[in-house]
């Protein structure tokens, strides 16, 4: 059972890993009640960290496709053999576009965009105002979409920062807003069309996520996230509030580190508000665990601050309006 890793392409490892699998069992290639290489097998046969297929295991089991099993092995779920036939067709005809469109050199993001473009298209939400968040890592983009979605009639989209330069069209095409923080406005700016479209917001951590981390002072402080991006906003917004802590450390989601063993020498656990959204069952798991052992775990909320918000409900309002001209 061989498989076919691009370790420079767009998409992540673990996902290529959990495409292929899944395409193998729609296929009939991997039959009900088939047994996969265990973890350590299939990390040493693709050449790549047995966490990574761990995360890779990790997610099939949580769609159904398979069933890991302590002492016995990870073996494919009868279930997953028996969706109809439409729903494989449907499932192979999305396959053989996403690798279309991949050959195209799109990244995973900018290919969901499209999707939900072109559904939108076909929905005719003509009411409803198409917003392109933009920033340089995921924790903040999710974090402010999250916030956002409570405003009605929205279409709210996110998009990393080197995606957005290298297609800016996407932004001119289809956006009706296109909001970013003050650190990237510059290089939008020489990129968009209509700087019309263009909002600059305002972005810190939450009054909460600022009051508990006030309480850390010289304690041990492991930071979990998912870009070093975040690790760094997190370590300024404790160098601003002059904490003297010490033997900081950063573990990034998927990495191949024990984090059993990061943790348990941390008295502090930051991790971004919406975690669970990047790190494995195992690690969640960890995290948990460490907050019943006394740890503190304090998530990390990084938002648009209060002027921002309301000035981004204006221009919402404003675009909304503009339809209707």
């Amino acid at each position: 059972m061989k498989f076919s890793i691009d370790k420079n392409g767009t998409v992540s490892i673990y996902q290529q890993l959990v495409n292929q699998i899944m395409r193998r069992v729609q296929n009939g290639e991997l039959p009900a009640g088939k047994k996969l290489p265990t973890v350590r097998e299939l990390a040493d046969q693709i050449g790549i960290a047995r966490g990574t297929v761990k995360h890779a295991y990790e997610e099939l089991e949580r769609q159904g496709i398979i069933k890991m099993t302590r002492g016995k092995g990870t073996f494919v779920q009868e279930q997953a053999q028996q969706e109809s036939s439409a729903k494989v067709r449907a499932m192979n005809a999305i396959e053989k576009l996403l690798d279309e469109m991949e050959s195209l050199s799109f990244s995973s993001q900018e290919i969901q965009m499209f999707f939900n473009l072109k559904l939108r298209e076909r929905m005719e939400h003509d009411d409803n105002v198409c917003i392109i968040f933009i920033d340089c890592n995921p924790e903040t983009l999710t974090n402010i979409i999250n916030q956002i979605s409570v405003i009605p009639n929205i279409e709210a989209h996110k998009l990393l920062l080197p995606d957005a330069l290298k297609e800016p069209f996407v932004m001119d095409d289809f956006a009706d807003l296109v909001v970013t923080t003050s650190t990237h406005m510059n290089q939008l700016s020489g990129v968009v069309t209509n700087k019309d479209k263009l909002v600059q917001v305002v972005t810190a951590p939450s009054s909460q996520t600022v009051a508990k981390m006030a309480m850390i002072g010289g304690k041990s402080v492991g930071i979990l996230c998912a870009s070093e991006t975040y690790s760094h906003i997190i370590r300024k917004s404790m160098q601003n509030l002059e904490l003297s802590c010490h033997d900081v450390e950063t573990y990034l989601f998927g990495n191949a580190l024990d984090l059993e063993s990061f943790l348990r020498h941390k008295d502090v656990v930051i991790v971004p508000n919406d975690f669970l959204l990047f790190c494995s069952r195992n690690e969640s798991d960890l995290i948990r665990q460490a907050g019943d052992e006394g740890k503190i775990i304090i998530r990390y909320n990084y938002q648009i601050d209060g002027g921002s918000f309301l000035n981004v409900q204006e221009k919402i309002e404003s675009a909304r309006t503009a339809k209707y001209l």
